[in-house]
């Protein structure tokens, strides 16, 4: 390069075209004025178009910065003129970079000008769209790629209007007054954001919104929708960052009403309506999947029957009902919601055990002595009629005056009593039901005794009515899925209920349930083989075990392969998971609540382990673990009862803080 002290260079800097005046020149790098009077430099290989100035370099630092500002708006002008699209069309089929001259010849003729030269240079790069700098020469978009880039080009204006929009919106809201409905697509991508965050598909333009409306945090976020009225102040974000929807299709709902409720369809059943039969469920259950009886024998024993809604006669194996079914998995009941897997239309009424109601049913009637030991069990496609529905607190009450509940009582109390024989664990744990008040959303906690009489009748029952179906799946040979549990590694030991302490460490001794194709124990209920086939408007996978017995009980051929139930369990497993993910931090947040609404109230704890720096206790009236950082001169030891305070609850951000007393 001859010397370039004095000549005007073309170059790029920070994404467009500037020009400069080179006035001092060393060892390949330039120092330059730019055309806005800044002083910089320059390497020389970053030089797109060099060309000699009018003016010298003995000129003042004035002069020169007005005459770059002159050439500079000469050349924009020039650069004006130029038809990048025209010039285009001329050269697109050429593969090889052009140069810069070549190309300005073509958009000016000849003679050219350095001005002209540069004015092209200007043109190419600031349009983009036909053509991309490949060193200092041009090379032309394919027509598919200049498609592509104004696709491109479209999109980023559009999202640019989306975020000029959003802003504007959110910016104008009124100080005073009921605020205005946002755009529907704007909610959607807040609460969207909100939800995902990074993982949200529109994440950049969310933060480019909240960042222009300085909207900063979650919380506030979260606060604005609510305020807007696209979320509800309580609002279950996990359903949403799930995918679990609250509502059904209109194709499910308009199949549910056209659903044939004869209870006797499909084959003859065994009128079982005289036999007497009840419920046993909670004050608020209003979908009844089960039904008991129990007639006794004089000599202590008796016939036990579980009675189980035949919904398999009446769910269609195809369409949109079996397609919801299949996609929920599991019906969802919270504090303050509940997400059924069928319809209310169905699980609320056609496939309820309702009192009064005639009802097709599957029936297990198993004659059991007075010690529990199975004499003999058939297994019935019936017809029911419940006589009466009893919640636990009314059968408890009952036991005295009722002879068959009194009855049913002690042969489940045998039953229990055989397992353990047969090796099962009994490790209860006290039972937290959490409810809110739709009204004032207060938080109501109680804690329920898992070894109340009556429902250690409906927990022995299940028990039983899933070992004989199981147990005729197995003998049948028939494909099913059986539910297993190896036995743990390590001694289990029950001490008395009333230990928390012991049976919440004991129970994490225990391995997991699996679903396999072939029976085998589960050891934790002492019980060989097992299934669930129980809660059929409850449990998808138990409506395909309760079809798969319903095809065998008419005479005909098992209805699902055993390829068909292992794709089926490995489909809805994660949808269950999903599902107890919710409710788990749905059961969590109102908790959470609730010790707010006491945290002027000590709370009684049980200390479990020392973990590194910091003490596990467990909350015992809302069976809700939190931790303490451990401090200098602090004795605990596991198993000691402690009483603690809330130092910091946030039920939003998922913090509980405490203190011991």
């Amino acid at each position: 390069m001859s010397d370039p002290i004095g000549q005007l260079v073309d170059f790029i800097e920070k994404n467009r075209v500037e020009l400069g005046l080179v006035v001092a020149a060393k060892k390949g790098r330039l120092n330059l004025l730019t055309a806005g009077g800044r002083q910089t430099t320059l390497n020389t290989n970053r030089v797109l178009y060099m060309s000699p100035a009018a003016m010298g370099s003995e000129a003042t630092r004035e002069a020169q910065a007005q005459y770059l500002g002159e050439v500079l708006c000469a050349r924009d002008e020039l650069a004006a003129q130029v038809n990048v699209e025209e010039l285009w069309e001329l050269v697109y089929e050429e593969t090889d970079p052009l140069s810069l001259k070549d190309l300005a010849q073509l958009a000016f003729g000849r003679p050219l000008s350095d001005d002209q030269v540069s004015a092209t240079l200007r043109a190419l790069f600031n349009e983009r769209i036909h053509f991309r700098l490949a060193g200092s020469q041009f090379l032309p978009y394919s027509p598919e790629q200049i498609e592509a880039k104004r696709l491109q080009a479209e999109r980023e204006q559009a999202r640019q209007a989306q975020v000029a929009e959003g802003v504007d919106f959110l910016r104008n809201l009124p100080d005073e007054g009921p605020l205005p409905q946002p755009p529907e697509e704007l909610g959607r991508l807040l609460v969207d954001y909100l939800v995902f965050q990074e993982e949200c598909r529109q994440a950049k333009l969310a933060k480019e919104v909240l960042a222009g409306a300085e909207v900063g945090g979650a919380k506030k976020l979260f606060r604005l929708l609510v305020s807007l009225g696209v979320l509800e102040p309580h609002h279950n974000l996990e359903l949403i960052r799930q995918g679990i929807s609250g509502e059904f299709s209109a194709e499910a709902q308009d199949q549910a009403r056209e659903l044939d409720p004869n209870p006797s369809q499909g084959g003859a059943r065994t009128d079982l309506t005289d036999l007497y039969t009840f419920t046993i469920d909670g004050n608020f259950t209003t979908d009844f999947d089960d039904a008991l009886s129990f007639e006794p024998d004089d000599n202590g024993g008796g016939t036990l029957g579980v009675h189980i809604t035949d919904a398999g006669a009446i769910m269609p194996l195809e369409g949109p009902l079996e397609d919801e079914a299949r996609t929920r998995a599991t019906s969802l009941y919270l504090p303050d919601d509940r997400l059924p897997m069928l319809p209310p239309r169905l699980s609320e009424d056609q496939l309820s055990l309702r009192q009064g109601e005639l009802r097709p049913a599957l029936s297990v009637l198993a004659r059991l002595d007075a010690e529990g030991r199975l004499i003999d069990y058939r297994l019935e496609r019936s017809l029911l009629k419940v006589h009466k529905r009893l919640t636990y607190d009314e059968a408890d009450g009952m036991l005295e005056s009722d002879a068959r509940l009194a009855g049913l009582h002690a042969i489940c109390h045998a039953l229990r009593r055989r397992r353990g024989e047969a090796g099962a664990y009994f490790l209860p744990l006290p039972e937290v039901l959490v409810g809110v008040d739709p009204a004032t959303k207060e938080v109501w906690v109680r804690r329920v005794d898992r070894n109340g009489p009556s429902r250690e009748m409906v927990a022995e029952t299940a028990i039983l009515g899933n070992w004989l179906f199981a147990l005729f799946l197995a003998d049948s040979g028939a494909p099913a899925l059986f539910r297993t549990q190896a036995k743990p590694s390590e001694p289990i030991e029950e001490r008395d209920p009333s230990d928390v302490y012991h049976h919440f460490k004991q129970r994490r001794l225990l391995n997991r349930v699996e679903i396999t194709a072939k029976p085998g124990l589960h050891s934790s209920l002492g019980v060989h083989p097992y299934t669930h086939a129980t809660s059929p408007i409850r449990r998808y996978l138990d409506l395909v075990m309760q079809r798969q017995i319903g095809s065998i009980l008419c005479g005909g051929p098992p209805l699902y392969s055993a390829k068909e139930l292992e794709e089926l369990a490995m489909e809805v497993g994660p949808t269950v998971r999903r599902a107890m993910r919710v409710r788990q931090v749905r059961q969590r947040y109102w908790l959470l609540q609730w010790l707010r609404q006491r945290q002027d109230q000590p709370q009684t704890a049980v200390v479990m382990e020392r973990q590194m720096r910091r003490w596990q206790l467990l909350l015992t009236d809302i069976m809700m673990l939190v931790n303490i950082p451990i401090r200098a001169g602090q004795e605990l030891s596991p198993g000691q009862e402690v009483q603690v305070m809330v130092e910091r609850v946030d039920p939003f951000d998922d913090i509980l803080r405490v203190k011991l007393v």
